[in-house]
């Protein structure tokens, strides 16, 4: 037997996971004895009209009895999704400058919560609905801010909502938001190239800081090498100070030992000290260049006297002549001629000093002579 019942008069084709705009997905008129048991799925409502322009409402996961179709004339079902949707809903809200407008974003979730209500209301878009009624309550609140005051126009807006409860109640709709409320493209763009500006200006004074701070520990370090430099160049002259005047001492030193030590003293200082052989071999060469300084001078002294008599003049002549010719056999540096003076002999101020002549030919000495005399 051919089924006579009707096919649905408007049917989704939606399953469970599909976006939906329209909570209603199917409709479909009914006969009086035109009951099926597969209406539709098990998790949504079945809302059913009778002759009477009433409704009656299955909730999942109930449903109506076949013995009530006999007793109720019903002449539709709608069956009704009863899930939880998202949507996002943008906006462009006035500003208290007709120039600017604030940009909105609000996200959305509904759910019909009557679903006999929805049915009756005839609603076909749920987001297009929320969407006026957001309009309705958000418009006068956004006027009353200018563009820079985002932030207090976006807390004004949920207070407005807050006090107009469930947007989607009078619909049958359960709902949440979340509202956020932003500049407008051009303004954030403003907005940006001032913050980069800012930022700039504080990296350039960041980096004016560094510069004067280093140049400030360069100046710092400079004067504190150069006073180093001040304190090392006067400690260096005064250790070159304590070093002339410890050669001094040394000196003294030398002569004190060649004095009253002897010469077998002074070696042995040398000995036990030979890094002071450069000093002793300096100034001994030194007094050795007094010592033939002095030797040339008696000599020129002797030429020069007339007082002897012949034969001792010869004698001391020709020691004369001997002292010269050793003092320039020797080419000892440091020597000059210097004129004869009579106040140059060495045993002028210390008389009974004898005079170490060498012997004359004749078998006499200059001592000699005198003590004949």
């Amino acid at each position: 037997m051919a089924d006579l019942r009707r096919e649905p008069d408007w049917d989704q084709g939606a399953d469970r996971h599909s976006e939906l705009i329209d909570p209603v997905l199917t409709v479909r008129q009914l006969s009086r004895f035109d009951h099926r048991r597969g209406y539709s799925r098990i998790d949504n409502a079945l809302v059913f009209t009778t002759d009477k322009g009433e409704f009656e409402v299955y909730l999942p996961p109930r449903r109506p009895p076949r013995s009530l179709f006999a007793a109720t004339r019903y002449t539709a079902v709608y069956e009704v999704d009863m899930g939880v949707h998202a949507c996002t809903v943008s906006l462009l809200l006035p500003s208290d400058n007709d120039a600017f407008d604030f940009a909105a974003e609000v996200d959305l979730t509904w759910q019909v919560s009557r679903p006999q209500r929805f049915v009756a209301g005839g609603e076909r878009d749920v987001p297009a609905l929320l969407r006026r009624r957001l309009e309705q309550l958000m418009y006068p609140v956004s006027r009353g801010f200018p563009l820079d005051r985002s932030a207090d126009a976006e807390r004004a807006v949920y207070q407005a909502l807050a006090r107009a409860g469930d947007l989607g109640e009078q619909a049958g709709l359960r709902t949440s938001y979340a509202v956020r409320l932003r500049l407008d493209d051009a303004a954030i763009g403003h907005q940006r190239e001032l913050r980069r500006i800012r930022y700039s200006d504080e990296q350039l004074g960041l980096s004016h800081d560094v510069a004067m701070r280093e140049d400030r520990l360069r100046a710092e370090r400079n004067v504190e090498q150069a006073r180093h430099d001040h304190e090392l160049v006067m400690l260096q002259g005064r250790q070159d100070e304590e070093a002339r005047e410890l050669e001094k001492e040394k000196v003294r030193y030398y002569e004190y030992y060649l004095q009253h030590g002897g010469v077998s003293m002074w070696a042995l200082h040398l000995a036990q000290h030979p890094e002071d052989s450069r000093l002793v071999m300096e100034n001994l060469q030194g007094d050795q260049l007094h010592l033939i300084r002095s030797q040339s001078e008696v000599a020129l002294q002797v030429l020069k006297e007339g007082n002897p008599e012949d034969y001792q003049r010869a004698g001391l002549n020709k020691q004369a002549v001997e002292i010269l010719e050793g003092l320039l056999a020797r080419h000892v540096p440091g020597i000059a001629s210097a004129p004869p003076t009579p106040d140059s002999l060495s045993w002028a101020d210390s008389p009974g000093t004898p005079v170490p002549f060498h012997k004359q030919r004749g078998g006499f000495s200059a001592d000699s002579t005198e003590e004949g005399r």
